[in-house]
């Protein structure tokens, strides 16, 4: 029995090891090639170790693709879009929970299809009701369309959690004088952290990641996002620079790989606690 366990532990611990490295290779990878010269990468050399370590990738991205403007106009947007997913989806999820209100089941019919539904598909009507708002080119376009799309995701999985949480909670609170923001923010909240960890990353990656609304809403290269930036490295005059654009890449993944690695706990908590709740 014992070395049947062995054998089968020591299969499990080669299945994940190769799981692991098949995750982290391709950043690997990709952070190498970033020291490399394009001729370099186009023979068939892309897996080694750069033969000269080109540094000047990253100062060309940094001070001469503008990289770092990119960089805050993607903070910019997935900043207001998160707190503005975040913030509605917490208050939607418990007014559907908590509340008895005349169009609630019309409402949490609305939310599911809002997951079902594709955002390429609607990409021409909200391009022409944004444009009558007189809001393309505008960040604020790109904040309202990425948040729009997030919230029925991040509400169902607010729902979850909060429908596991016991009414005498709120009882008390109320007992003690509360209103319904302070019982929201200050007693519910804080017993869901895990799933607004979840929210967070979710809509971060989701907005981060943004590129064809980018596309279609911003035309300028004021507000221009990073995933568009990252497309101007393949529309050089001599070619594609495969260099420069895996060092864009890397400065573009530090923020998301940072922060995983530090919410990843949370995101585990989530998931454990939502099978408990179910």
């Amino acid at each position: 029995m014992r070395i049947r366990q062995k054998w089968i532990k020591g299969i499990l611990t080669a299945i994940f090891g190769i799981c692991a490295v098949t995750s982290v290779y391709p950043l690997l990878w990709m952070v190498i090639n970033s020291f490399k010269d394009t001729a370099e990468i186009m023979t068939g050399e892309s897996f080694g170790l750069p033969h000269v370590w080109k540094f000047s990738n990253y100062t060309d991205a940094i001070f001469n693709r503008d990289i770092l403007k990119f960089f805050v106009n993607s903070i910019i947007v997935t900043g207001f879009t998160l707190v503005l997913t975040v913030t509605t989806a917490i208050m939607l999820s418990y007014a559907l929970t908590r509340m008895q209100w005349k169009f609630s089941v019309h409402v949490s019919k609305m939310v599911t299809l809002g997951i079902l539904l594709p955002s390429q598909i609607v990409i021409v009507p909200i391009f022409m009701m944004l444009r009558e708002m007189h809001l393309i080119n505008n960040p604020l376009s790109l904040i309202l369309t990425i948040s729009a799309f997030n919230i029925a995701m991040a509400t169902l999985m607010c729902s979850s959690f909060l429908s596991g949480i016991p009414l005498e909670m709120e009882e008390a609170a109320v007992m003690d004088g509360a209103g319904i923001f302070t019982i929201l923010f200050r007693v519910i909240v804080p017993m869901i952290k895990p799933a607004v960890a979840t929210m967070c990353i979710n809509t971060f990656i989701n907005s981060w990641n943004e590129f064809i609304y980018a596309l279609v809403l911003i035309s300028g290269e004021q507000y221009r996002t990073l995933p568009i930036a990252l497309m101007n490295y393949s529309s050089g005059k001599y070619g594609t620079d495969y260099g420069g654009m895996y060092a864009a890449m890397v400065i573009t993944s530090i923020l998301p790989v940072m922060l995983f690695v530090f919410f990843s706990n949370q995101v585990e908590k989530s998931f454990s606690a939502g099978a408990i709740l179910k």
